[in-house]
């Protein structure tokens, strides 16, 4: 019996990323303690500095009217703008999920690492903080993050809750895994009307583990001290400008390789923040979506940023002989681009 129960634990922690696109890798010791600390910003966006309540508030987005308007507004390029969200298409959906489960296959059947990138890691792009945090002269800032699509916000409690009781049972504190499994995930990814294509989530790993909240008994990495800066760039520009780009690319196809760009407005939510807000609470919810699957692999705490995509815009990228493709918009459709006839017109007018 304790043998059967050892091998579901150490399942869990083999699958935790997969069932959910959540495999970062975090660097687990204080080796590099002694780097500088001359890149620690000090951004004026804290709350609480230098204490075990330290917290930001994201002011450059108002996300409260999202789930009843589909409208978000955010202060971009230094203006209020409000924005109409839209959702990723079918072809978009169907690719991520087939690539999905392309790396279970990889995973649990051949028993080896999967490629990187794919549906698991995008390139994410932002742009804003021109101070930045003194390493830089740019304020453009690409990056690759771990992201998963999203429930919808129905669904949420029951997906959060199935990976509480998987938590407890990785922890020795309850005796049944309950309904998380392989299966159970790829069950839900066959149901497209249990997520929410306006959304995609992520975290950020490299800002702000204060040390002291830290927890080195969990392999938690105190960012400030270790590396020398308490902000990633990718915090810093979206604090101040919160459009991004997330870009992915197929791993599996050689030729015309299927490759999307989602663009959009990013809310970032940190673990102390105190709000009871609807907007703030679900937004934490996101966050535990991410981190739950995160620390089922890794054994460590919640304590990270939640970052939610609200998507306004995708790109169908693929080196494509016909359209789509060549970086055409397909969401919201009906964008007319120019024939060569109209572009030639609109040149000789000096309007191009």
């Amino acid at each position: 019996m304790e043998d059967n129960k050892i091998q579901r634990r150490s399942f869990l922690k083999m699958t935790g990323a997969a069932l959910a696109g959540m495999a970062l890798p975090f660097k687990s010791s204080q080796a590099g303690a002694a780097v500088g600390t001359n890149t620690v910003s000090g951004g004026k966006f804290w709350v609480n500095p230098g204490t075990g309540q330290e917290y930001f508030r994201q002011k450059v987005v108002n996300t409260n009217f999202v789930q009843s308007d589909n409208t978000i507004w955010a202060k971009v390029d230094g203006w209020w703008q409000k924005y109409e969200l839209a959702e990723y298409d079918d072809d978009f959906f169907n690719w991520f999920v087939e690539d999905t489960f392309k790396w279970y296959d990889i995973i649990f059947t051949q028993g080896i690492s999967p490629p990187n990138g794919g549906h698991h890691t995008p390139g994410i792009s932002t742009y804003g903080n021109r101070k930045g945090r003194g390493d830089s002269r740019f304020h453009l800032n690409s990056a690759f993050k771990s992201v998963t699509i999203a429930p919808k916000a129905e669904n949420l409690d029951y997906y959060l809750g199935v990976y509480e009781q998987a938590i407890a049972f990785n922890a020795g504190k309850a005796s049944s895994i309950g309904e998380y499994s392989l299966d159970w995930k790829k069950n839900l990814l066959r149901t497209p009307e249990f997520w929410d294509r306006r959304r995609l989530i992520t975290t950020d790993l490299y800002s702000n583990q204060n040390a002291k909240t830290v927890d080195l008994s969990k392999l938690e990495t105190d960012v400030e001290q270790t590396f020398g800066y308490k902000e990633s760039h990718y915090l810093l520009n979206t604090m101040a400008n919160p459009v991004a780009n997330f870009l992915y690319l197929d791993s599996f196809t050689s030729n015309a390789a299927p490759t999307w760009e989602l663009r959009g407005i990013v809310a970032n939510t940190h673990w102390n923040n105190p709000d009871q807000d609807e907007a703030t609470l679900l937004n934490q919810k996101y966050r535990k979506a991410v981190m739950y699957p995160h620390m089922l692999q890794h054994g460590r705490t919640e304590n990270h940023i939640g970052v939610v995509l609200h998507i306004v815009e995708q790109f169908d990228n693929k080196d494509s002989e016909t359209p789509p493709g060549r970086g055409l918009r397909v969401v919201p459709p009906g964008f007319k681009y120019l024939s060569h006839a109209e572009y030639n017109l609109k040149r000789m007018a000096g309007k191009v």
